[in-house]
């Protein structure tokens, strides 16, 4: 059981940074707060890249909870539309991968259950499945 989780300390700036191809920090700093998350992102860009951990007080609690559910949910608090969500196999209990349009145009978002620990990260913009699984599978390895 997973007693809590700073969704900053799950993917560092570098990582994100690399994940998204530009120079990124925490925007902690800049009035960008929503609890059980951390966005990293640039001054005078698009591109980000935004983790969200959400703790169940057990497994059972959050495997009731849907990826589509979740995606719909989060994406009315930051203006993303994920679409096309497909299972992908090595990453926590089970994960999700969807197509996201945010504001730097097309992204990949997914979500992972570990636990009773439900978390997303979303790359945008990004079209490259395989760095973002990757950022995931770090993610996911990270929480305990």
């Amino acid at each position: 059981m997973i007693a809590s989780v700073d969704a900053c300390s799950l993917v560092s700036a570098s990582e994100a940074s690399a994940a998204a191809g530009t120079t990124l920090t925490n925007m902690a700093g800049s009035g960008v707060t929503v609890p059980g998350a951390c966005f990293y992102g640039a001054q005078g860009s698009s591109s980000g890249v935004y983790i969200f951990a959400q703790v169940y007080p057990d497994a059972q609690t959050a495997d009731a909870v849907t990826a589509q559910q979740l995606s719909a949910s989060l994406g009315a608090q930051i203006g993303l539309g994920a679409t096309g969500g497909k299972q992908v196999s090595g990453i926590g209990d089970r994960a999700y991968e969807f197509t996201a349009t945010g504001n730097a145009g097309g992204g990949i978002a997914i979500i992972a259950f570990k636990a009773n620990v439900v978390l997303m990260i979303l790359v945008d913009p990004s079209t490259n499945t395989g760095t973002v699984e990757e950022l995931a599978k770090t993610a996911i390895g990270r929480l305990h």
